[in-house]
């Protein structure tokens, strides 16, 4: 695992080297909140949501629906509406698979804990009607409710089938936005009980007329993963994440995506009736700049649009890498405008056969009349062709590019990868009309972070904020103007949008560069109000110090916390710490050379140990004659092989001609020998005397292996 850092930090080192206002942030503050704030566990009223006693079952929450001061949770075999300001249920909703279904669930070789009715879909109809589905033990099921003011309950309309509505495995990632005006329910799920139909769905609740996606053509869905709808203007959007068709199959990968449908599609002519004549879709774009990009290609959490101080609408999504020991995450803003202006006019991407590569379509010519995939009046009336080329071609050419250049926040690879984000926009700060969007990004270890949008400035995490103890994942959250409401499987949480009160003095108020937190000169304390009004007020939100505090302006260092190795804040009589890129990098430096110094060390003296070995085995069988126990002859060099006494080897000195040089003799006519060891390394040695006997040793002898001589002389 170790080694594997090592080389991922190694291989992203120039990206690394230029991202350190978004990389590893260090948050402005730690806040352990686990024993604080208001929690639900499904345990109220003395009733436990786990009937069947099993306490490691899951109860998989999802909220679902936001009705005035209610929460609407979905749970197994229960919906709760739970009070916005304390958490309290208000009223609950029981719904249970019957017996028999239970029992199908189970023969079909699904867990005892997959056989329940987990509550996946919850909305308030136009007419006054509540309609909730759920899985139904792997046969989803829709029911129509209406509230009694008499008895204060809910009371059952009507019964439906779910197909397309709710999924099948409580663990599938769906999504539903409901349209009151049409009374129109639209989804993204799958529709069998394998998981391997998923559709892009839309159901008029008042009968039985919908639309869906193309079945079996993985060009329209390959396997997706849906992961939020909303409406925009005259369209419903879908975000999710899925195989990429084209890419080839020896390079399969998962790619983020947004596609879209227009509210007024009604479907073509038939056969084509229930088909949709408007679905779109192109890959997002969230990657580090480089000759080659760093891709975060899987989508993981998307926020609803919010809307900027220039007018622009925003949308912030949460990105990661495929998992694996080295996952990361990143943080990426688009821009609705720039969606909807690749849909609207774009290229289309094209593959004219299976075995052809995919190329943009240009030929704005033959472009059917309107064009593919924008709303009509009436899409039953629309020809052949256009049906035909947008069910063929839905995919766009031209990736859709994030508002900025880089990632707002990049994490990982040894930190928890991030699972959900929130926003709540438009937080006014003590400046004069200046408003900043706040982020909440939920993580897979419990934990929340909160930053601001940058702009053009550095990224700044104000605050990592512990919710849960077990480290569960964040599966859900939501920002009011008041709380933030905090989702895990088994758990509800609300915790404060803010901890200016954490803070003791102005310095350190002022350097969490907080839109809610400010420095009261008057109370001398750090406090957080929806409206600033009076002058002695002390904020920063640029440079996070400020010279009105009374202490002066400090070196931000000082209140910089290491979120991995500290639970506080540094004094300002201690040292700063270096940046986390700063260290990673000096890190990595002097594990190199450690490493390359023990290397030297360790042949050093592995190298000395065996010259020093191969000398004693000579020595010792000198006397006994030069071949080995397999009666192989030995090739070393040694003195003991003297004999008579040798004239120079050369009849006269070599000259100084080419040859001469070139074979490294010297002048005088003095011989280099190789001197061999067992293992095939040699090294050249001097002429040690004329009395002596010369002997070279030859290092890539071409002798057969059970050649016997009894010594070789040049």
């Amino acid at each position: 695992m170790r080694q594997q850092m090592i080389i991922i930090e190694l291989l992203l080192m120039p990206i690394l080297l230029d991202a350190n206002n978004y990389f590893n942030l260090r948050p402005r503050q730690i806040i352990n909140a686990v024993l604080s704030g208001r929690r639900f566990t499904g345990r109220n009223n003395g009733a436990s949501i786990l009937e069947s006693g099993m306490e490691n079952d899951s109860n998989y929450f999802k909220l679902l629906e936001v009705d005035g001061n209610s929460l609407l949770v979905g749970a197994r075999d229960k919906a709760y509406n739970l009070s916005m300001t304390n958490l309290q249920v208000l009223n609950v909703l029981e719904w249970m698979p019957p017996g028999q279904t239970i029992e199908d669930c189970l023969m079909k070789g699904k867990s005892r804990v997959e056989c329940h009715n987990y509550i996946r879909v919850m909305v308030r109809q136009s007419n006054g009607r509540n309609l909730i589905c759920g899985t139904h033990a792997y046969s989803p099921k829709c029911r129509e409710y209406v509230y009694s003011d008499g008895d204060r309950m809910l009371q059952q309309r009507r019964q439906f089938d779910g197909q397309g509505i709710a999924p099948y495995d409580p663990k599938h990632n769906s999504t539903a936005v409901y349209i009151a005006d049409a009374n129109e329910i639209y989804t993204g799920t799958v529709s069998d009980f394998a998981g391997n139909d998923p559709l892009i769905y839309r159901k008029r609740l008042s009968d039985d007329e919908g639309l869906r996606t193309q079945r079996d053509d993985l060009k329209v869905l390959d396997s997706p993963n849906f992961v939020a709808s909303f409406v925009y203007g005259e369209h419903v959007y879908f975000w999710y994440r899925e195989w990429a068709a084209e890419v080839s199959d020896n390079d399969r990968q998962i790619y983020a995506r947004v596609a879209r449908v227009c509210k007024s599609d009604r479907g073509g002519a038939r056969p084509a009736h229930e088909r949709w004549t408007s679905y779109v879709k192109a890959r997002l774009n969230c990657s580090i700049p480089a000759n080659t990009p760093f891709y975060f290609n899987e989508l993981q959490a998307v926020t609803e649009p919010v809307t900027t101080t220039d007018g622009s609408s925003y949308v912030y999504a949460v990105f990661s890498t495929p998992e694996s020991s080295i996952q990361m995450s990143a943080i990426c803003a688009f821009r609705m405008e720039t969606i909807k202006r690749i849909f609207d006019y774009g290229h289309f991407k094209i593959q004219k056969t299976a075995q052809s590569l995919w190329m943009p379509y240009r030929s704005h010519e033959s472009m059917p009349i309107p064009r593919p995939g924008s709303c009509v009046t009436d899409s039953s009336k629309l020809s052949e062709n256009i049906v035909s080329f947008i069910v063929r071609n839905p995919l766009m050419h031209e990736a859709v590019p994030a508002v900025r250049s880089r990632p707002i926040l990049v994490q990982g690879p040894e930190r928890a990868p991030f699972t959900q984000i929130a926003v709540s926009p438009k937080v006014h700060s003590v400046k004069k009309g200046a408003v900043h969007n706040a982020l909440y990004i939920g993580t897979s270890d419990g934990r929340v972070l909160k930053l601001y949008d940058p702009q053009d400035g550095p990224t700044i995490i104000v605050q990592s904020v512990k919710v849960f103890a077990k480290n569960s994942p964040i599966i859900n959250l939501m920002a009011t103007n008041e709380q933030l409401i905090v989702v895990s499987s088994d758990e509800v949480a609300a915790i404060p949008l803010e901890y200016c009160s954490e803070q003791r003095n102005c310095a350190g108020c002022v350097h969490l560069q907080d839109a809610h937190c400010a420095w009261d000169l008057d109370s001398a304390r750090c406090i957080s109000r929806s409206t600033w009004s009076g002058e002695n007020f002390v904020q920063n939100i640029i440079l996070g110090q400020s010279e009105q505090c009374p202490e002066g302006a400090v070196d931000p260092d000082y209140y910089t916390i290491d979120e991995l190795h500290s639970e506080r804040i540094t004094s300002p009589d201690e040292k700063p710490t270096n940046s986390g890129n700063e260290r990673l990098i000096i890190a990595v430096l002097i594990t190199m050379a450690i490493a390359s110094a023990c290397g030297f060390v360790v042949g050093y003296r592995l190298s000395r140990w065996r010259l020093i070995q191969d000398g004693q085995h000579h020595s010792s069988t000198s006397s006994t004659g030069s071949y080995d126990s397999y009666g192989r002859a030995r090739l070393t060099c040694h003195d003991s092989l003297a004999g008579a006494k040798l004239e120079h080897v050369y009849g006269t000195g070599p000259g100084k001609d080419t040859v001469s040089l070139i074979s490294g003799i010297p002048q005088n006519g003095t011989p280099f020998l190789n001197s061999c060891s067992n293992f095939n390394s040699c090294f050249m040695t001097s002429k040690l005397s004329t009395e002596k006997n010369y002997v070279t040793c030859f290092n890539n002898s071409t002798l057969p292996r059970d050649y016997k001589i009894k010594k070789v002389y040049l």
